[in-house]
């Protein structure tokens, strides 16, 4: 067993802040203007143009400017999603990764070219709903952003004010947006994800997946644009070409994660979406990501470069093998902790160095059947007592000088590798392990004191003609006895 094992997460009620003598309704630009009484009441605008910004506006044609937002204090809550519209009239600024623009310490998404409307955070489901100025409760439709992520648009449900006075066509069926967002999925995949994820209200439900997406490629497009101007490790400055070349891998793997979300094939994973398997050649951290990748059972990255930071693991807590190698953790990653499924684990060769803490919160993985800690100055061995099931176990070129706690305790443990480290002493514990029990311990490249050595070579004499344990240490005289019995049993000739 030399080879490793292969590696097998509408508004509900209105206030009405109007006088006594009826509602305030923004004017129509159809109506002709009503006679205005000798002391004006404030214009029932939401919003309403400053003197200075009055005076500067000269030009009818369509522009991108925005009204400076009045204080009205009576305002109604409006009847139809036309109400909440505002005319596009000056900047917003810079749309930030949920498409939301802030003016004046409110908030904005488009709906057209020429509108926006104001938007709040609903506490309920936490998407976005509209409203207007000065609303103490938000009375509008929940907002989504379409397919696109260009504009947002209300979210379709049965009453007039939700459906936004839209085209019949927008108010989509749940399975029709599903579609949408799972193109490639099949019929009883979607209708199985309906039945299963979109539990309560389906609308919102599939909402909260549309919005996950559209954050998905804002924080995805935003990765890839923040290469770093150095190397991580050299220092030296990035030519163009490598900063460019650095971006394409980096739009690579936002593809990839973005079609893996998706639940589509793709060129490095054509055979199923719970895998994401991955060759990475980008500087810097992985993306930090909202979304949800619960999906992925198998998640395997290799990476060229010294890549640091973890969270990125916290999107995958379904995630039954976990195999990252290249990196640069420094420490033990304690995303790993939510993987509740966990039963193989690989954090080859990424600077991992073991704490008191995260020798107790591993050795509280107790299903794993594999664990591979190699090319880890690990400084702390780990401490197997409680993975009853632990099958595989790889350990070389840690630095450790003393076996773990539990190995020879694991009567499910076929395979200890612990080549290559500073081990000078083999507890008693391993004289006790019964010379029928199927397992392979390697010590070689250990300095193992005389008197280890002198018991290994007592202990293998001993043992009967059907023994099973092999224990691997440096020497000839040692080894060739116990090869030939593990030839004998790869033969097929069965032990009695």
């Amino acid at each position: 067993m030399a080879d490793k094992s292969p590696r097998i997460k509408p508004g509900s009620s209105k206030i009405n802040d109007s006088a006594a003598d009826g509602s305030h309704r923004v004017p129509s630009g159809d109506s002709p203007p009503s006679a205005l009484p000798q002391r004006p009441d404030p214009l029932p605008s939401l919003f309403l143009p400053d003197p200075v910004t009055t005076a500067q506006i000269t030009d009818p044609r369509p522009s991108v400017e925005l009204f400076a937002i009045n204080e009205v204090a009576g305002v109604a809550s409006p009847t139809s999603f036309a109400d909440y519209r505002v005319p596009a009239r000056k900047s917003l600024g810079e749309v930030d990764a949920q498409g939301v623009r802030v003016f004046k310490q409110r908030q904005y998404v488009a709906v057209s070219d020429d509108h926006f409307v104001q938007v709040v955070r609903d506490a309920e489901s936490g998407l976005f709903r509209a409203t207007v100025a000065r609303e103490l409760k938000a009375s509008g439709p929940l907002m989504e952003p379409d397919a696109e992520g260009r504009y947002w648009r209300p979210i379709a449900s049965g009453s007039p004010l939700d459906r936004g006075d839209a085209p019949s066509g927008l108010a989509r069926s749940v399975d029709e947006r599903l579609a949408t967002l799972f193109p490639t999925m099949a019929q009883d995949a979607r209708t199985s994800m309906h039945r299963e994820r979109l539990t309560g209200d389906p609308l919102l439900a599939v909402a909260r997946l549309e919005a996950q997406h559209f954050t998905l490629v804002k924080d995805l497009g935003a990765w890839t644009g923040q290469v770093p101007s150095r190397h991580p490790v050299t220092g030296l400055p990035l030519t163009n070409t490598e900063i460019a070349a650095q971006t394409a891998s980096r739009e690579r793997f936002a593809q990839e994660l973005q079609d893996n979300w998706s639940r589509k094939a793709t060129s490095a994973n054509p055979y199923t979406p719970s895998t994401l398997d991955y060759d990475l050649d980008v500087l810097g951290s992985l993306p930090r990501l909202s979304a949800d990748f619960s999906h992925v059972r198998e998640l395997s990255l290799t990476s060229t470069a010294p890549l640091e930071d973890s969270t990125f693991l916290a999107s995958f807590p379904g995630v039954r093998y976990l195999t990252l190698s290249g990196f640069a953790l420094k420490s033990f990653p304690a995303e790993v902790y939510q993987m509740r499924e966990l039963v193989t684990l690989t954090l080859d060769n990424c600077d991992i160095r073991l704490s008191e803490a995260s020798v107790e919160g591993l050795a509280h993985i107790e299903q794993l059947t594999l664990l591979d800690l190699s090319n880890n100055p690990l400084g702390l061995s780990p401490d197997l007592r409680f993975m009853r099931r632990l099958d595989s176990l790889y350990l070389s070129d840690t630095g450790l000088n003393q076996v773990p706690v539990g190995l020879f305790e694991s009567e499910s443990l076929a395979f200890a590798d612990l080549r290559n480290n500073e081990i000078a002493h083999l507890p008693d514990e391993l004289f006790e392990v019964p010379d029928v029990r199927q397992v392979n311990f390697n010590f070689r490249n250990n300095p193992l004191d005389e008197a280890t050595l002198q018991r290994v070579s007592v202990y293998m004499e001993a043992a009967g003609l059907d023994r099973k344990v092999l224990i691997q240490v440096d020497g000839e005289g040692q080894m060739q006895p116990q090869i030939a019995a593990f030839e004998g049993e790869d033969s097929g000739v069965e032990s009695s």
